[in-house]
C-alpha cells in the first residue's frame, strides 16, 4: 500500500464518520478499549491543538480504517513518558500496512514530545506487532507491556 492510499487525520472533538462501525467490529472481537475511547472523545480530552493528547485516524478511500491515540501515561507520571492508546485497525485492513502508517505517525508525534513511549498490548498478536515497530517488552510490573525509547527507534 502506498502512502497516498492512506490518509492520517487528527481527530479533535467528535468521532469520525464510520466510528460506530469500527466500534462494533472491535466489540465483536472482544476489544472494549474502543468503548473507553468513545467516552474520552465525548469527554473532550482530545479537543484542542496541544501536543498531547492527540487522536489520529486513518482513512482509505474515504472510509475510516484505523484509529489510535497518544496521551500522557495515566499509570506513570514520569515527565519523559507518553502512552500510545486505543489503537485499532479494522480486520479487513490488517496486513495491508495501515497499522504501520498509523503507528509511525503516533510514534513520531510521541517521540517529538517525550523520550519514552509506553503501551499495553491487548494480546500476543498485538504484542508481536508492537515489537516489530521497535518496542521492547517491559516486565517491570507496571501497567504497560511495552516501552520504546527515542534512542532505540530507527526513525
Amino acid at each position: 500500500m502506498t502512502a497516498a492510499a492512506v490518509q492520517i487525520v487528527r481527530i479533535a472533538e467528535t468521532p469520525p464518520v464510520g466510528f460506530e462501525t469500527l466500534r462494533e467490529e472491535a466489540a465483536a472481537e472482544g476489544y472494549g478499549f474502543i468503548d473507553r475511547l468513545a467516552g474520552e472523545l465525548a469527554g473532550g480530552i482530545y479537543a484542542g491543538d496541544a501536543d498531547l493528547p492527540v487522536m489520529l485516524a486513518a482513512f482509505r478511500e474515504g472510509g475510516l480504517v484505523a484509529i489510535g491515540g497518544l496521551t500522557p501515561d495515566p499509570y506513570d507520571s514520569a515527565p519523559d513518558l507518553a502512552r500510545i492508546r486505543h489503537v485499532y485497525v479494522r480486520p479487513a485492513m490488517r496486513r495491508e500496512g495501515v497499522g504501520r502508517w498509523l503507528t509511525s505517525a503516533l510514534i513520531q508525534q510521541g517521540l517529538a514530545v517525550a523520550a519514552r513511549l509506553s503501551l499495553r498490548a491487548a494480546d500476543a498478536r498485538s504484542a508481536a506487532f508492537w515489537e516489530a515497530q521497535g518496542f521492547a517488552r517491559d516486565e517491570g510490573g507496571t501497567a504497560r507491556t511495552h516501552l520504546l525509547t527515542r534512542q532505540a527507534w530507527p526513525s
